[in-house]
């Protein structure tokens, strides 16, 4: 009898055990898969820093309508984000300039308890060193917006703050 009863408790503790699932952290969900620049906004900010005018930076005219696309050059892009905080971007065979690299590299991280993101040396997309807040950030996509200053026209010496918001997705 005593050995049916240690057979059952030993039955029932195998049973009742299960792996506890860990999430995944930010920078695995990264690491884990390609991403491709989805969306970017441009919000144009008045003197005070208030939001003035909102524009997808994308917006341009093809055959007399406007579209939103993702210029052709930039669908075959990926980001991918690797171990020790490197990364590249995947240029892809279709190049948006002239004597685009294949491939370019650049460092990555998060700051102030994963709230913050910052891209650096990703010149070509971003146009300077990113170091942005986060909007939301879920398993397939994440949204992040920095402000940069631009030029306000290209006679002009004066520039102006935009705020960025750039959409990225799992390829």
């Amino acid at each position: 009898m005593k050995y049916c009863l240690l057979i059952v408790f030993s039955l029932l503790t195998i049973a009742s055990c299960k792996k506890v699932e860990v999430p995944q952290s930010k920078q695995e969900k990264l690491r884990a898969s390609d991403w491709v620049v989805d969306t970017i906004m441009v919000t144009y900010l008045d003197t005070n820093g208030a939001d003035s005018e909102i524009v997808g930076a994308w917006k341009r005219y093809e055959n007399g309508a406007e579209t939103y696309d993702r210029p052709s050059c930039y669908k075959d892009d990926k980001i991918q984000f690797k171990e020790n905080f490197s990364g590249v971007h995947v240029t892809g065979a279709e190049n948006c300039v002239s004597n685009e690299p294949a491939f370019i590299d650049f460092t990555w991280g998060f700051r102030d308890a994963d709230t913050k993101f910052y891209i650096y040396g990703l010149y070509n997309l971003f146009g300077v060193d990113v170091n942005a807040d986060i909007l939301y950030f879920k398993d397939d996509e994440f949204s992040f917006v920095f402000r940069k200053k631009i030029q306000k026209n290209s006679t002009s010496t004066d520039s102006i703050t935009v705020k960025n918001t750039f959409k990225f997705k799992k390829k």
